[in-house]
């Protein structure tokens, strides 16, 4: 064999030998470098948990507790100089370390003794995480040999939770301090306040928790269809922190590395603060606390006038002495100037400085805040809507819409957290949406949440250093219990924060869901409610070789499950069929399938239905293009016996805006129909109506053709779930036709009431299926 070949061989076998090695492990972070020694270390009664300064026994003490659960008790005690022999030494570097940094520690395992070194009471707390998580895997308080020299990758390794949408009670908050400390994450973005509430209590300014904290609440619509409600008769729903409770969280999580970086949203996603204090609305009017979605969000802060902005300054020197962090963020995003344009203050303030638009307008709202806060030695973050009109000097951008605002901010000079939606936003779906719980929208599944990369591929290297890290966002408009946010939250957590702290080159999905599992034990002892839609059966297009029959992938996240299926439509179960290449459908029938593993079943049932009927794969043509970002399959889509789910982003789907949909499909020659439907989806909330009409026609020459079935559309439904396929369905007496016609006429725009009136209105449309 030629010896560059057997050199490769060489190197991708030692690789592999040294990933299976770490998955024994189960170290979630993965160690930036690790080396297996023989042996053990046995913990004993005799062992000693020791310390040479005096700032770690308190976290010390914290660990021999964490570890009782382990079967080890351990006793903290001040290090004597002498023998380390059957100690495990916890021990700061004089000097400094520099390769570890203020984060690193170094965990040297041998027969003899444990020792754990770091430069900073961070970095020890670090270590004991993973001493903690190799006692996870271990037999009687046994530590296996090694050396470890662990340091992260980047220096922000974040989390968002919005807790105004929905409320969330201090021990959720405490909770989820406990795990981000298990996952080496040192950010907690609080977002604070939002059209929906205010959770901070500001003294000068009472009326911010008294009106803004709680609001009318309306389950029985749809988050995005709740009308603005100002009669505070049944304002009850909500909560708010006050400055001694927060205090407490900022505390308990400095003791965790933590930072807590607290967000006010200015200038939009103020409704709750103008239903407390109008007067600083350009309108002056009072819209209410917002019991569910705003858009477009108009009602925002005046920057015409001057006590807009002593009101703010007020609020965020209050926000300041109870947030140390440097960071202090001011959210910038989503705001509609329609009111600054026919504001007489705001127009004049602009040409009192020489603003060419609203959006530098903002700009000097966005850099007037940013010197107030600078003069307290802090800095401002924003979301990446900062950017428009010019940024301000100092600001740090969180860059959400995809990579761009990153990329710019980055390539200016500025510090840059990268929150992409298409990864980071884990209120999205990470299942199948028919059996997880609703969700806002999207697909962010655990594996894609660990290919992401924080460093677009566009920057240079000199430009890449102004990334300094991520964050998981957690918008909470459908997650109104701490369960569920817990749901939403994990595992996929575990996958951001190995990105965000271990090498790239150490990266590897296989790896990661090998240790997985261990991951999950350690969240049902903790009292997580993580979810296990990796484990979850999809489908997945494959090349049809039969013309004649729908022919169906099956994947799972999780290597090495088997995936059991049944056809019939009956639960799968260990003697049902194992998946191996494919499935084929050669008639009509229910698809369930599910994955074992040590022979038990470890998923929920996944169920399709698929239709071969007499239009199956037939010619067929469609008067109007759908969306380009719902165009997937283009007409065919509609006759290829796969109906889409509730989730419009399933790819089953053609979406169009504001247009009708006409399709005819040929059935190849004359056949006797019965039954012609058509499915749409109704998500009113999401500006997807159902057609005010659908209109059912047959040919036998495709010129002439004769009206079946007239179906009018109902108004708004404002399901509360959000979730709904509608069948529209044509029943008559068998009759020979050729050519079908089926018209859905789009509602045009969002109707007088909804959130979005005025807009053009979403039609989408899934399978037509002829009987």
């Amino acid at each position: 064999m030629n010896i560059k070949y057997t050199t490769i061989l060489l190197i991708l076998f030692s690789l592999f030998v040294a990933q299976t090695s770490l998955a024994q492990l189960s170290i979630i972070p993965l160690p930036a470098q690790t080396e297996l020694n023989e042996g053990v270390f046995s913990i004993t009664a005799q062992t000693k948990l020791s310390y040479d300064n005096l700032s770690l026994l308190k976290m010390a003490t914290e660990a021999a507790n964490r570890w009782q659960q382990n079967g080890v008790n351990l006793h903290p005690q001040a290090y004597r100089n002498g023998n380390i022999e059957g100690t495990i030494l916890l021990s700061l570097n004089h000097p400094n370390d520099k390769q570890l940094g203020l984060e690193g520690y170094s965990l040297t395992i041998n027969t003899g003794a444990v020792v754990l070194r770091a430069n900073t009471d961070a970095g020890i707390r670090y270590g004991l995480q993973t001493i903690g998580q190799l006692l996870d895997v271990s037999k009687n308080g046994q530590l296996p040999c090694a050396t470890i020299v662990d340091y992260p990758r980047f220096a922000y390794r974040g989390m968002h939770l919005d807790v105004v949408r929905h409320f969330m009670p201090l021990s959720l908050v405490y909770k989820l301090l406990d795990q981000l400390e298990m996952h080496k994450m040192n950010v907690f973005h609080w977002h604070l306040t939002d059209d929906q509430g205010w959770r901070i209590e500001i003294k000068k300014y009472p009326k911010l928790t008294e009106i803004g904290g709680f609001r009318v609440r309306v389950d029985s619509l749809h988050w995005n269809s709740m009308p603005l409600i100002t009669d505070r008769t049944n304002a009850t729903y909500g909560g708010f922190y006050t400055q001694d409770e927060i205090r407490q969280v900022v505390a308990y999580a400095a003791e965790r590395n933590i930072t807590v970086v607290p967000e006010i949203e200015m200038p939009a996603h103020t409704m709750a603060l103008l239903a407390a204090y109008p007067e600083l609305a350009c309108t002056g009017d009072n819209l209410g606390v917002a019991p569910g979605g705003i858009w477009p969000l108009t009602h925002i802060l005046c920057p015409g006038k001057e006590e807009t902005f002593h009101f703010m300054e007020d609020v965020l020197t209050e926000v300041m002495e109870l947030f140390p962090s440097t960071l202090i963020h001011i959210g910038g995003d989503e705001a509609d100037k329609t009111n600054w344009v026919k504001c007489p203050l705001c127009q004049k303030r602009m040409h009192e400085h020489g603003l060419k638009n609203e959006h530098e307008l903002q700009s000097y709202f966005i850099q007037r805040i940013e010197k107030f806060v600078n003069s307290h030695g802090r800095r401002i973050i924003g979301w990446d809507e900062i950017l428009e009109g010019g940024l301000a000097p100092n600001a740090t951008v969180m860059s959400w819409r995809g990579e761009a605002g990153g990329i710019e901010a980055a390539k200016l000079g500025h510090q840059v957290i990268m929150s992409p939606g298409s990864h980071c936003y884990f209120d999205f779906y990470q299942g199948d949406p028919d059996i997880e719980p609703l969700a806002i929208g999207g697909f962010t599944p655990l594996s894609k949440v660990y290919d992401f990369e924080p460093i677009p591929a566009i920057l240079t290297a000199d430009q890449a250093q102004f990334i300094i890290g991520a964050q998981a966002n957690h918008w909470a408009e459908y997650i109104s219990t701490p369960s569920h946010l817990e749901y939403m939250a994990f595992p996929r957590l575990a996958a951001l924060a190995e990105v965000l702290w271990s090498p790239k080159a150490l990266r590897n999905w296989e790896s990661f869901a090998a240790r997985l599992p261990q991951q999950m034990k350690r969240y049902e002892r903790d009292g997580i409610n993580a979810s296990r839609s990796a484990y979850q059966v999809r489908t997945k297009a494959i090349p049809s070789t039969n013309p004649d029959a729908i022919e169906v992938g099956l994947v799972t996240e999780m290597p090495g499950l088997e995936i059991r299926y049944t056809i019939d439509g009956s639960e799968p179960t260990l003697k049902s069929p194992l998946y191996v290449d494919k499935v084929v459908f050669e008639q009509t029938g229910t698809l369930k399938a599910a994955t074992f593993e040590a022979g038990k079943k470890v998923s929920a049932d996944m169920k399709r239905d698929f239709y071969l009927h007499l239009a199956f794969k037939k010619p067929i043509q469609i008067s109007s293009e759908p969306s380009k970002q719902y165009n997937h399959g283009g007409a065919e889509a509609l006759v290829d016996g796969i109906k889409g789910t509730t989730d419009y982003n399933d790819k089953k789907w053609l979406g169009f805006s504001g247009d009708d949909v006409l399709a005819t499909i040929d059935l190849g020659a004359a056949k006797k129909v019965q039954t012609i439907s058509l499915d749409v989806l109704k998500k009113e909330g999401d500006w997807i109506f159902a057609p005010q009409q659908v209109k059912f026609e047959v040919s036998l020459d495709g010129v002439s053709f004769t009206e079946i079935e007239n179906i009018q559309a109902k108004g708004l439904s404002n399901i509360a779930d959000g979730k709904s396929v509608v069948v529209y369905q044509a029943d008559f007496k068998k009759t020979n036709v050729r050519y079908v016609r089926v018209t859905a006429r789009n509602v045009g725009i969002c109707p007088p009431g909804h959130q979005a009136a005025g807009e053009k209105a979403w039609l989408f449309v899934s399978e037509i299926i002829v009987n």
